[in-house]
């Protein structure tokens, strides 16, 4: 027992001297830091920051110019041959000189063939039904063959190149065109070629054997039979009047006769009008011309035969197309320069309705080249282009090359131009744009009636008779 109390004494003095508060060990004491001094003022007294000045508005950004379009690239297709098929015509010789300008300045060459121009149509037509790519481009008559080779997609149609300004340049100027003639080379409103040269039927005369023989100017269609009657007679030897009898091309100078005796080719109802009354008066009158007073071997005569006479000095007056002025007065082959006066076909009894048409150059379909091609029609009907032929006598389709300072000078110069340009005039202000009688087949009906009015310059058949089968004929045909 006395060892048990002492065991509890032991512990219980082992547990206070446990929770018992130790004694904190003395820390020496720190010296108490010296107080900081205030910064020493400054000298003066600091300026007050400015207020910043206000930012200026924003100028507007300019507007961004649109980029300028590429010039137009004239060698796009250099290196490539163009093969041409051309009549022997006024545009032809007023145009051709000036193809090396064209290869010059585009690196395309350019190969040229040149037929008569009945030879031309035949060479054409069989290469066309051929779909041959032999040549790439040529000018054609719309007012003959024009809707026979629409329809038989012979021509290529251009209203897109025309749109593409990659092949046709901004200052190409498509309006400028007079809508007579732009209008003839478009078939169901697509547009088949590009017209190059207006033109019409007129009278070439003599002035310096009308003013010796004192003969008076033709009023009235009757007077030139008087005029040709009176320069024969006044001058032997030489021909009257010169005009066509070649049968495919007749129908171009003999249709303002026809007109001029108040008759068209076709009445109301479609009929063939050439055996009427006053049909049959204009193809005496006009055969009385041919066989009386013009040249012999008549009725083989075109363009090129009459020109030929008249600029050689061997006729008083040549009835054709007004685009002969350039061949007739030609310096290097004429002997009439200085002494030639130009009227239109003076009216008849039943009226002034002459001949006008358009020529037009179109690229054959089968072409492998026909953008390139594209670029000649471009270059050959360009605004100035067509000044510069229009003053070597190539009557322009585009109004520009009428109201040139050039072309104003020139007529102011030159009388003779002067009454050609009143020529001209008068035959695209009342000109009927009907050669033959209408229908698609136009070299055959031309042809119908050519031959029917060479059967009676030859004396071989009354006009009655001729007529009278002819208009059967023609009546057969599809209008």
């Amino acid at each position: 027992m006395k060892n048990l109390i002492v065991i509890v004494a032991v512990i219980l003095a082992l547990l206070i001297a446990a929770c018992a508060t130790p004694t904190p060990t003395p820390v020496p004491p720190t010296k108490a830091p010296a107080p900081t001094q205030a910064p020493a003022p400054t000298a003066a007294p600091a300026q007050p920051t400015k207020a910043p000045e206000p930012t200026k508005a924003a100028e507007p950004a300019k507007p961004t110019e649109a980029p300028k379009p590429a010039a137009f690239d004239w060698k796009q297709f250099s290196g490539q041959t163009l093969t041409l098929y051309l009549p022997q015509h006024p545009w032809t010789n007023a145009i051709q000189p000036l193809f090396p300008d064209f290869e010059k300045q585009t690196g395309i060459k350019l190969e040229v063939q040149t037929f008569a121009e009945a030879q031309l149509r035949d060479k054409v037509l069989i290469a066309l039904q051929a779909k041959s790519s032999e040549f790439d481009f040529w000018m054609s008559l719309k007012s003959r063959e024009g809707l026979k080779y629409y329809r038989a997609g012979y021509y290529e149609i251009l209203d897109k190149y025309l749109s593409d300004p990659k092949l046709t340049p901004p200052e190409y100027n498509v309006k400028d065109f007079a809508a007579g003639p732009f209008g003839g080379e478009k078939f169901d409103n697509k547009l088949t070629g590009i017209p190059i040269i207006i033109e019409g039927p007129v009278i070439f005369y003599r002035k310096d054997l009308f003013d010796a023989a004192k003969i008076s100017f033709p009023k009235k269609i009757e007077d030139i039979e008087t005029a040709a009657a009176a320069c024969m007679k006044a001058n032997p030897g030489i021909t009257g009047v010169t005009l066509r009898g070649d049968p495919n091309a007749i129908a171009y100078t003999f249709g303002p006769f026809l007109r001029a005796f108040g008759v068209n080719y076709r009445d109301a109802n479609g009929k063939s009008q050439l055996s009427s009354p006053n049909g049959l008066k204009a193809v005496e009158y006009y055969a009385k011309l041919a066989s009386q007073y013009g040249p012999p071997g008549v009725v083989t005569y075109s363009f090129a035969q009459s020109s030929a006479l008249f600029g050689g000095g061997n006729a008083c007056m040549e009835i054709e197309s007004s685009n002969e002025l350039s061949t007739i007065v030609d310096p290097k082959s004429s002997k009439v320069v200085g002494k030639v006066g130009v009227m239109p076909y003076p009216p008849g009894p039943g009226g002034d309705v002459p001949t006008v048409l358009q020529w037009g150059v179109s690229i054959n379909a089968n072409s492998k080249k026909k953008e390139a091609a594209w670029l000649f029609a471009v270059w050959a009907t360009s605004q100035e282009m067509q000044a510069k032929l229009h003053l070597k006598g190539i009557a322009s389709p585009r109004l520009s090359a009428w109201d040139t300072p050039e072309w104003k000078a020139q007529l102011a110069g030159d009388p003779l131009r002067a009454e050609w340009a009143a020529a001209v005039k008068h035959v695209s202000e009342k000109g009927s744009g009907e050669v033959g009688p209408p229908a698609i087949e136009q070299p055959t009906v031309r042809k119908i009636m050519g031959d029917a009015i060479d059967a009676v310059i030859l004396g071989q058949k009354s006009a009655a008779d001729a007529m009278k089968a002819a208009d059967a004929e023609i009546d057969k045909l599809a209008h």
